[in-house]
């Protein structure tokens, strides 16, 4: 059962977000889930808020992180880059739980983005 917290994203973070160079898409205020399945109290929920492609051809995944107390964290950090029936999981590295794959990517924009000899679509 996936976790069921929802957060909105503040004004200056929806403006931090929209204005980055190479941005993939426009943010708002609606309300976003977390990302995880179950997980412990001790694990933040957390969602991926932007992704912003680089003019080297990277890609900067941008996470907002929170707990149930008010904390929150808008934070650069890396993906989770293990690979799971020829598609690569979209949640942050050291998830808790089992990989994802399921956030919306073709199985093209995965290999085009995340390409390792072993992920290729096969």
């Amino acid at each position: 059962m996936p976790c069921s917290a929802t957060v909105a994203l503040e004004n200056d973070e929806v403006r931090i977000l929209n204005a980055l160079p190479g941005a993939d898409f426009e943010v708002d205020a609606e309300p976003l889930g977390c990302d995880f399945g179950e997980h412990g109290l001790d694990v933040q929920h957390t969602v991926c808020a932007q992704m912003q492609y680089t003019g080297n051809g990277g890609l900067v995944l941008w996470w907002l992180l929170w707990n149930d107390g008010g904390r929150r964290e808008l934070r650069i950090a890396p993906g989770c880059r293990k690979v799971v029936v020829c598609e690569a999981c979209l949640l942050i590295e050291g998830h808790p739980g089992a990989c994802d794959q399921s956030i919306g990517f073709t199985r093209e924009q995965l290999a085009a983005e995340l390409w390792r000899p072993d992920s290729a679509a096969g």
